[in-house]
C-alpha cells in the first residue's frame, strides 16, 4: 500500500540490549587480553610470535574489507542518486563509522611488523634481493640520508580517508535531518563521485600494501579489483543482516520485499563478479606461467590448502549463484539472511586462504589464535555499532526522497 505522508524518525532503544553488550565486551576483552599477552610474551621470531601475529593481520583484514565495503555502498548510493536506498542508507553510515576504530586495532600489526611483512627485514642486508631492490622505491626512498617511509605514509592516509569520509557522509546526513535542506544530498552526491575515485586507489593501494607485499616477489594486475569484490559483497552482506535485524525488532516498518530484493540482486551481482574477477587472475597468471606470479597460486594448491581452495570457490561463487537466482530467495529476509551469513562465512575462509599460508605452507593448520583473534577485534566492533546505533534516527527522515523509497516497487 502507498503512503502519502513520509513516516516518522525512529530512535533503536539500546536499554533492552545490556545483557548483549555486556556479553560482547566481556568476550572482546578476554580475546584481546589472551592474543596480546600470547603475542608479547612470545620470544621473537618464534613460531608462536609469527601464528599471532598473521593471525591478527588474517582477523584485521576481514573486518577491514567488510567495513570498506559499508562505506562503498555510501557511494554508489549517493553517486547513483539512488531512491531506493534511503531507508537503509543510515545502516550504511553507521557501520561505515566503525572504519576509524580500526586505527587502534592497526597497532599491533605496526608493532609486529617484522614477524609481518619479511620485506622490511631483508631490505638492510648487505646483498638484497633483485626483486625486492626493484620494489623498494614503492615502500621506501631514500633521498640521500633522508629515508621517506612511503609504506608508512600511505597506512596513514589509509585511515585519514576512510575515517573522515565515514564522518563526513553521516555528518552531512544529519545535517539533512535537522533541516531537511535538499542542498545535503546534492552536496554529499558530488562529493561522493571524488571518493569514489579516492575509495578505488586507496583500496587497491592497501590491498598490495597489507596483503601482496607478504611475498614482494608476486604481482598481478588484478589483485586490488579481486580484493574489492569480496568486499563489496560482504559490504552489502553485512548491511543486510543489520536491516533484517532492526526489521525483526520491530524498527524499520517501512522496509518491504521490494528493499530486499533489490540489495539482493546486488549480492548476487557482486557473487558473480568476484568468481569473474577470481577466475581471470587464475586464469591470466597459469596461462603466463611465470614463476614469480605462479608461486601465490601453487602455494595455496597443496596439501589440505588446495581442500579449502576448492571448497571456497564452490561456497564463494557457485552456492550462492545458483541460490540467489531465484526471486523468493532475494525477496524472503529469512532466505536471504541465510545466504548473508554463507557469504560473511566465505569472506572468512577466502580471507583465510590469503594470508595463513604464509606461515603453514604444507597445509592448514587449525589454531585458536585465529579464533580469538576474530573476537578481540569483532566483538569490540560490534559492541561500539550496538552501543551507538541509538543515538541517531534510524533512517534519513527528512530526505527529499523518503517517501520514493518507502513507496519502492521494481
Amino acid at each position: 500500500m502507498s503512503l502519502h505522508s513520509v513516516p516518522k524518525p525512529e530512535h533503536f532503544d539500546v536499554k533492552n540490549l545490556s545483557r548483549i553488550l555486556l556479553i560482547l565486551l566481556g568476550i572482546g576483552a578476554l580475546s584481546l587480553l589472551i592474543t596480546l599477552v600470547v603475542g608479547f610474551v612470545a620470544p621473537p621470531g618464534s613460531p608462536l610470535r609469527r601464528q599471532f601475529a598473521f593471525s591478527w593481520l588474517f582477523a584485521f583484514i576481514y573486518f577491514f574489507t567488510v567495513l570498506a565495503g559499508c562505506y562503498f555502498w555510501i557511494l554508489v548510493h549517493h553517486s547513483t542518486d539512488s531512491g531506493w536506498g534511503i531507508l537503509v542508507r543510515r545502516q550504511m553510515e553507521n557501520l561505515a563509522m566503525l572504519l576509524p576504530w580500526m586505527v587502534l586495532f592497526f597497532v599491533p600489526l605496526f608493532l609486529f611488523r617484522k614477524d609481518i611483512w619479511a620485506w622490511i627485514t631483508v631490505k638492510n642486508q648487505v646483498h638484497v634481493d633483485p626483486a625486492l631492490e626493484a620494489k623498494l622505491p614503492y615502500f621506501e626512498f631514500r633521498l640521500g640520508h633522508v629515508v621517506i617511509p612511503f609504506f608508512w605514509l600511505r597506512t596513514i592516509f589509509y585511515f585519514l580517508y576512510f575515517g573522515l569520509a565515514a564522518f563526513y557522509f553521516r555528518r552531512t546526513s544529519l545535517r539533512q535531518d535537522a533541516d531537511g535542506d535538499p542542498r545535503w544530498s546534492i552536496q554529499m552526491r558530488g562529493v561522493s563521485f571524488v571518493c569514489l575515485l579516492v575509495f578505488a586507489a586507496s583500496l587497491t593501494a592497501m590491498s598490495f600494501d597489507w596483503i601482496a607485499s607478504l611475498d614482494y616477489h608476486w604481482a598481478s594486475t588484478m589483485w586490488g579489483v579481486y580484493i574489492f569484490s569480496g568486499a563489496a559483497g560482504a559490504g552489502m552482506a553485512l548491511i543486510i543482516l543489520v536491516v533484517v535485524g532492526l526489521k525483526n525488532a520491530g524498527y524499520l516498518w517501512a522496509v518491504n520485499e521490494e528493499h530486499y530484493h533489490i540489495m539482493g540482486k546486488l549480492l548476487l551481482t557482486f557473487s558473480i563478479f568476484w568468481g569473474y574477477i577470481g577466475f581471470s587472475q587464475y586464469m591470466l597468471i597459469w596461462y603466463g606461467n611465470i614463476p614469480e606470479e605462479t608461486q601465490w597460486f601453487l602455494r595455496r594448491n597443496v596439501e589440505s590448502w588446495n581442500v579449502l581452495s576448492t571448497f571456497m570457490v564452490v561456497g564463494r561463487f557457485f552456492i550462492p549463484f545458483l541460490y540467489l537466482l531465484f526471486q523468493f530467495t532475494k525477496r524472503n529476509p529469512k532466505f536471504l539472511s541465510f545466504i548473508c551469513f554463507w557469504v560473511l562465512a566465505m569472506h572468512v575462509l577466502d580471507t583465510y586462504i590469503t594470508v595463513l599460508p604464509f606461515i603453514h605452507p604444507t597445509g592448514f593448520q587449525i589454531n585458536i589464535l585465529d579464533l580469538l583473534c576474530l573476537f578481540a577485534i569483532g566483538c569490540p566492533l560490534a559492541f561500539l555499532f550496538l552501543r551507538t546505533i541509538g543515538d541517531v534516527p534510524l533512517f534519513p527522515a527528512r530526505d527529499p526522497r523518503l517517501l520514493e523509497s518507502v513507496n519502492l516497487s521494481n
